[in-house]
């Protein structure tokens, strides 16, 4: 039987999956010349964003319901993201996106750290830098590409 935990860790572990469509698609356009997916090379980014406000949202849940003063700290990182998806270039979205996951790892680890599980925090961590490495790679992907 399914503990809530595997659960938990199998679902983060399957959604970081989407992160690395955008090295994939480059891969293939590269390899074999072909330019298909022209419109879709932010998507990682995208998943990473709508991700970020998941995150932003579970986290303003803990803060309700721990009675925190500061409500407006896991906010702050969804608001700055459509800001720049919205108003921005692409650089400044594609970065903020990085920070934004960041930002709630560093909420989850050092605000609430009394809230959340050693395991669930550890789950974090790992999810994290293996979400945030395929964003950066295919940051300097999209530079390279550029040029």
């Amino acid at each position: 039987m399914w503990t809530v935990k595997k659960k938990v860790i199998l679902l983060s572990c399957l959604g970081v999956i989407p992160f690395y469509s955008d090295i994939l698609i480059n891969l293939i356009n590269n390899f074999y010349n072909v330019k298909l997916f022209q419109q879709i090379n932010l998507m990682s980014y995208f998943y990473g964003a709508l991700i970020s406000c998941f995150l932003c949202g579970m986290q303003w849940i803990k803060f309700i319901d721990k009675k925190k003063k500061n409500l407006y700290i896991p906010m702050i990182p969804t608001i700055l993201l459509w800001i720049s998806f919205f108003f921005l270039d692409e650089i400044f979205f594609q970065l903020t996106v990085i920070i934004s996951l960041l930002w709630c790892l560093i909420i989850d680890i050092s605000i609430l750290k009394q809230v959340n599980k050693q395991w669930f925090k550890k789950m974090r961590i790992i999810i994290t830098i293996a979400a945030i490495l395929p964003l950066v790679c295919n940051l300097f992907i999209n530079k390279i590409n550029e040029i």
